[in-house]
């Protein structure tokens, strides 16, 4: 009987330990996406794609950023769905479930567009390419279908997924309500811009859920 205790309490502790690294990694990759997105340039003429201009002066810092961005958001967002199923085990488990899924998919087609978005620009605005042969190709990339195939679908199915999510938190009542509430600011992502001030609207709540998954989490593990 004493080997049996020992064994579920040496258990119980190293998963309570993984779920600790989980709180930890979710809060940092959550503030460092806050960071990211008001240091994320905006486009001079507005809309959602960038100019020759945009891009040229600071081109390094550019790729850095969204290549950083895309390379969070892969860790990030399945860690959310991680930590949604590690909190939600009976009631709400199937909405839990099921957004898990479309959020482990979308991260991984969102990440890949963001990449490509970034690499997209990058080339055209070397010094050794020339401005006007540059300009022509980042005005066929904003043209083209494919520069955004990936990753508008890619969101897409994230926002869905965290909806389904958030549902399952609210039916499980394993958490306060303002988790899943502040989750679903994600929501306005397709109408807010999500970088500069405005972009503060909603990747603050957003920041505040995934932190407080990765706390409750935590606190349930034990």
């Amino acid at each position: 009987m004493s080997v049996d205790i020992t064994t579920e309490t040496t258990t119980e502790t190293a998963t309570r330990g993984r779920v600790a690294v989980l709180a930890v990694v979710l809060a940092v990759t959550s503030v460092a996406a806050v960071i990211g997105g008001l240091l994320w340039p905006q486009p001079a003429a507005g809309g959602e794609t960038y100019s020759y201009a945009d891009i040229a002066a600071g081109r390094d810092l550019w790729w850095s950023l969204l290549t950083g961005l895309a390379a969070m958001a892969v860790i990030n967002v399945p860690l959310q769905a991680l930590a949604t199923m590690v909190l939600v085990r009976r009631r709400g488990s199937t909405w839990a479930t099921w957004g898990a899924a479309l959020m482990w998919l979308g991260a991984g087609l969102q990440t890949a567009g963001v990449a490509g978005w970034a690499t997209a620009y990058f080339f055209p605005t070397d010094p050794g390419v020339g401005r006007a042969a540059g300009e022509a190709v980042i005005q066929a990339a904003n043209n083209d279908a494919h520069l955004f195939a990936l990753m508008i679908p890619g969101a897409a199915l994230v926002l869905v997924g965290t909806a389904l999510q958030c549902v399952g938190l609210l039916r499980s009542h394993a958490v306060p309500k303002w988790v899943p509430l502040t989750l679903l600011t994600i929501v306005l992502t397709f109408v807010i811009p999500g970088n500069g001030l405005a972009g503060l609207l909603t990747s603050i709540p957003m920041a505040a859920g995934a932190i407080g998954l990765g706390y409750f989490a935590w606190r349930s593990a034990g």
